[in-house]
Order: C-alpha cells, then sequence, then structure tokens
C-alpha cells in the first residue's frame, strides 16, 4: 500500500464545537475523491501518524471543495498542536 505525507496549516471549522482539521493538498484530494463517490456513504478508512501519535479515521470530504483529514482532541493534546501550526501527517489507506 502507498504512504503518504503531506504538510498543512491546522484549521478549524467555524462554531464553537468546530473541528479541527487539515486540508489535503488539491491533487490528493483530485485523486481520492472519485474513490470516495464509489464507497459513498462510506468514507475513505486511513491510518495516520503525527510525529509519535497514530490512530486510525476517514479521509472526509467538504462538500465539493478539497478533503480534509479531522484532527481529533486526543491528537491535538499528545502532540500539543494548535490552530494555525503547520504539520506533516503520514497516512496510508485501509482498503
Amino acid at each position: 500500500m502507498d504512504k503518504f505525507l503531506i504538510s498543512g496549516t491546522v484549521k478549524r471549522f467555524k462554531g464553537n464545537y468546530g473541528w479541527y482539521y487539515v486540508e489535503l493538498e488539491e491533487s490528493l484530494s483530485q485523486n481520492f475523491r472519485p474513490m470516495i463517490k464509489n464507497i459513498w456513504p462510506k468514507l475513505l478508512r486511513a491510518s495516520f501518524k503525527i510525529q509519535n501519535t497514530k490512530w486510525n479515521s476517514s479521509i472526509m470530504p467538504i462538500k465539493n471543495g478539497p478533503l480534509f483529514i479531522a484532527l481529533p482532541q486526543k491528537i491535538r493534546k499528545a502532540e500539543a498542536i494548535q490552530e494555525g501550526q503547520v504539520v506533516n501527517i503520514e497516512f496510508e489507506l485501509i482498503l
């Protein structure tokens, strides 16, 4: 299975309970979007790693825009990640 590495700025959806996330680069979003379309309503499962912290989750769409990786609180806390910070995320798809 291919491993991917992205680097992106941590953003947050609007609202008090808005998710923290990192957008995938446009080229990856374009490559993965047809895969998501084929399995919808399921999402594209993947195994992620930031520094020393690993977790399994899904790559999700922002409507017709980019795809993103959500950063749960336990991941942000473990690696002291803040909004606006640039992070590197390694991941591989779980098919």
